[in-house]
């Protein structure tokens, strides 16, 4: 019988690919390849036809996960003689309802902006709840979260009258309390206990989080950060407009202490910080527990709730107090400037200034998790 210990030792064939049929589903096959790649199949006779249909990589995809991915496609097989349902995306049920509804343009607007570049690939049945609270939560704003939320409760609503989920990880999600415009940040004692909090989490969400503290970038930007916009030699990330939620694109310069971390990333595909190898990084909400867990039983847990989108605001904070110019802590944060000139040239513009701006913070940050040692700080211990 397959378990995750035996397939990790499985060694890849000398020419060819072998299959290691699962004992507890049947049809979930593990594919194992002469380069090494192991493939999770479920082969399944539907009438007259056998559907073979891949679901994932290993170790990606684990095998309890591929138990589970291979049953809810059995199930879905068995209901519609298909996958039709299982194959559809987000995108693909939010599009379909807002013609169907006749929705305004404010609404696929509204998608564009604050789901889309996370989920609109994603396929139905592979939303958690989870991600839907994390996604919920990463809205700022006293309304905002409230109609993101209630929008994609009636997207989901539609996919079940359609037939093509049978159950919505949005059910029982509470509307977000109404809350004035956040004004936390981390003091630099925090900063140091969360910072160290997590190398607990490993990669890629414990790397993610470092580099999210350091370039004070929105948490979706760094998450979707990809190989071919990195320019390491010269320390620079480039975001094209499509790529950033303000719709701008964006010079982000790194400090050494961030090429550092980018360069300990295993280059798995696209993306840096990825567990799929084709997709960025999601369940943010679950890395912020396990740093909250793990504080609390150490007696060290913040007092004051955080998120990780504070890491932003407490960048920007500290930087003001090092005596960096608000326009330049602006310019870092890709906020919006005025003026023709300021808006054709804003990519490369104050370019040196941000670099000063984020290696004074990444020294700030130094001092923090490893004291005053003097000199100029270009990497950043684990504060182990």
């Amino acid at each position: 019988m397959l378990t995750d210990t035996k397939i990790a030792a499985i060694k890849p064939p000398a020419k060819g690919q072998q299959e290691h049929p699962d004992h507890k589903v049947t049809g979930l096959r593990l594919r194992v390849g002469a380069g090494g790649a192991k493939t999770w199949t479920l082969r399944r006779r539907v009438g007259e036809k056998v559907i073979n249909r891949k679901l994932g990589t290993y170790p990606a995809m684990r095998l309890a996960a591929a138990r589970e991915a291979a049953e809810t496609m059995i199930a879905a097989l068995e209901r519609d003689g298909s996958t039709e349902g299982l194959d559809r995306t987000f995108g693909a049920a939010a599009e379909a309802w807002i013609e169907a509804k006749n929705r305004p343009d404010l609404i696929r607007r509204q998608l564009e902006l604050h789901v889309y570049p996370d989920w609109r690939d994603r396929k139905l049945g592979s939303i958690k709840r989870a991600e839907v609270r994390d996604l919920i939560q990463g809205l700022e704003g006293d309304v905002l979260p409230n109609r993101v939320l209630a929008t994609i409760k009636t997207i989901f609503g539609y996919a079940i009258s359609q037939d093509w989920i049978d159950v919505s990880p949005a059910d029982r999600i509470d509307k977000p309390k109404a809350e004035a415009p956040r004004d936390r940040f981390l003091s630099m004692e925090e900063v140091e206990r969360v910072w160290n909090a997590t190398a607990l989490l490993g990669y890629p969400e414990g790397p993610w989080a470092r580099l999210l503290l350091l370039t004070g970038q929105r948490r979706s930007e760094v998450a979707g950060m990809r190989w071919a916009d990195l320019d390491l030699d010269a320390g620079t990330w480039t975001l094209t407009a499509s790529q950033t939620k303000a719709k701008r694109s964006h010079l982000v310069p790194l400090t050494p202490a961030a090429v550092e971390i980018i360069k300990a990333m295993p280059q798995l595909g696209e993306y840096v910080f990825s567990t799929s190898a084709n997709s960025p990084i999601r369940g943010f909400a679950r890395a912020k527990s396990q740093i909250d867990r793990w504080l609390d039983s150490k007696g060290n847990g913040l007092g004051e709730p955080w998120r990780f989108h504070d890491f932003r605001r407490t960048a920007s904070t500290h930087m003001v107090r090092l005596g960096i110019p608000e326009l330049v802590v602006s310019r870092v944060l890709n906020h919006q400037v005025q003026g023709v000139t300021a808006k054709v040239y804003a990519l490369h513009s104050y370019a040196p200034e941000k670099r000063h701006a984020l290696e004074a913070w990444a020294a700030e940050v130094d001092r923090a998790v490893n004291g005053e040692r003097g000199g100029n700080v270009v990497a950043l211990r684990s504060g182990e």
